[in-house]
C-alpha cells in the first residue's frame, strides 16, 4: 500500500500505468486507478489518446513487418497459467507441441488469435471502467403543469406543460448539448468555451449566452425558436454550415416537410405565457384566444358554435385563473360557458 500511494504521488506513475496497460500488464486495480486519472482532466484525457495513437501505430507496424507470435505466445501462455494457478488449486496439462498432429500454420493462426484477444480484454477492461463513471443522462419532465429548473452549468430552463428535457448530469466535453421535445424557455449560462446546444429531432439551436424560447410543437408540424436575447445560430443536424442567425424579437420556423427555414418578426406577444402568466390579446379573434388558452392552462375549450370563432378581443390578464378569464371574456362577448366531463364547451349568438 505504501509503495502504491508513493507512485501515485509521482508525476511519472501514470505515464507508466498507461505503457504498463497497452502492454497488456495492468491489473485491473491499476486499470481502475487509470480510468479516474483520464477523467479526472481534460489534459490527462488528451495525454492517454496521443499514446494511444503512438501505440496503434507501433502495433501496426509490428504486426505488418516482424510480429514475433511464438514470444507473444509464450509470454501470454506462461501469464494465463501463472495467474490460473495462483487463483485457482487445479492442475495443469500443457500440450506437447512435437506431438501435436494439427498443421503447423493453424497452430499460429491460433496463437495470433490468442494475442489480440489478450489485448481486446484488456481494452474492454478499461472501457468498462471507463465507462461506468461516465455521466449519466437525467430526464426533466413537466406534466400536467410548467416546471422551472436549472441544468448543472446555471442555466435556467422553465417547461411547459406535456415537455420533456434530456441532459447529461454534468456537462464534461466541449458542448453542453440538451435534448428538447415540446415547449421551453432558457435562459442560457455564457461559457463561450462551451456553446450550449438544444438538439429537437434534426434541428440544432446553438448559443453562448442567451434567452431565447423554443417549440418543438407549433402550428402545422414546425418548429419554433423566438430569440428574447442575445444571438443564436439555428441550423438542420446535417447541414450545420447552413446556419440562420436570430437577433433579439426575430422568430424561425422550421419546416421539417421542406426542410427550411424562414426567419421573421416574432408577433406573438403571449410566446411565454407559460412562464410569466402574462396573457395580452389586441384585436384577438376569439378562435386564437382559445388555442392560446388551451396551451397554457392544458385545457380542452371548444367553440360549439362558429358565429363566434371571429370575435375579436382586446383584454388583458396578469397571473389569473382559468376561471377568471372565463368570465371576463363571457361577459365581454355575451358567451356561454358549459363545463363537461371532456372539457368546456363556449357557446353564444355571436359578437356585440
Amino acid at each position: 500500500m505504501e509503495r502504491k500511494l508513493k507512485m501515485e504521488n509521482n508525476s511519472t506513475y501514470y505515464i507508466d500505468l498507461i505503457t504498463r496497460y497497452f502492454a497488456g500488464e495492468a491489473t485491473p486495480d491499476e486499470m481502475l486507478a487509470l480510468s479516474g486519472w483520464i477523467k479526472s482532466d481534460p489534459e490527462n484525457q488528451k495525454l492517454f489518446e496521443e499514446y494511444q495513437k503512438t501505440w496503434n501505430t507501433v502495433e501496426e507496424t509490428t504486426i505488418n513487418s516482424s510480429l514475433d507470435i511464438d514470444n507473444e505466445w509464450s509470454k501470454i501462455n506462461s501469464k494465463i497459467f501463472s495467474e490460473v494457478q495462483e487463483e485457482k488449486d487445479i492442475k495443469i496439462f500443457k500440450l506437447n507441441r512435437e506431438a501435436d498432429i494439427r498443421p503447423n500454420y493453424f497452430i499460429r493462426l491460433l496463437r495470433v488469435a490468442a494475442v489480440f484477444l489478450f489485448f481486446a480484454v484488456s481494452a474492454y477492461v478499461l472501457y468498462y471502467y471507463l465507462q461506468s463513471g461516465a455521466p449519466k443522462n437525467q430526464r426533466l419532465v413537466a406534466q400536467l403543469k410548467s416546471v422551472e429548473s436549472k441544468l448543472p452549468d446555471g442555466t435556467s430552463v422553465t417547461l411547459n406543460a406535456g415537455t420533456t428535457l434530456d441532459y447529461p448530469e454534468k456537462f464534461e466535453n466541449d458542448k453542453r448539448t440538451v435534448s428538447l421535445k415540446g415547449e421551453a424557455y432558457f435562459n442560457v449560462t455564457h461559457d463561450a468555451s462551451r456553446p450550449f446546444i438544444i438538439a429537437a429531432e434534426n434541428i440544432r439551436v446553438e448559443v453562448l449566452g442567451t434567452s431565447f424560447y423554443v417549440n418543438t410543437n407549433a402550428a402545422n408540424g414546425k418548429i419554433e425558436v423566438i430569440l428574447t436575447s442575445g444571438r443564436v445560430a439555428v441550423y438542420f443536424k446535417d447541414k450545420p454550415d447552413e446556419r440562420t442567425i436570430l437577433e433579439p424579437g426575430e422568430k424561425a420556423e422550421f419546416s421539417k416537410a421542406e426542410q427550411k427555414i424562414t426567419k421573421s418578426e416574432n408577433n406573438n406577444e403571449n410566446y411565454m405565457a407559460f412562464k410569466t402568466k402574462k396573457l395580452v390579446f389586441s384585436d384577438t379573434p376569439l378562435s386564437e384566444i382559445v388555442e392560446t388558452l388551451n396551451s397554457i392552462y392544458q385545457s380542452n375549450i371548444k367553440l360549439k358554435n362558429n358565429n363566434i370563432a371571429g370575435c375579436r378581443i382586446t383584454v388583458s390578464f396578469d397571473n389569473q385563473s382559468l376561471d377568471a378569464i372565463l368570465n371576463v371574456l363571457k361577459a365581454t362577448v355575451d358567451l356561454n360557458v358549459n363545463k363537461t366531463n371532456s372539457g368546456i364547451e363556449i357557446s353564444g349568438n355571436g359578437c356585440k
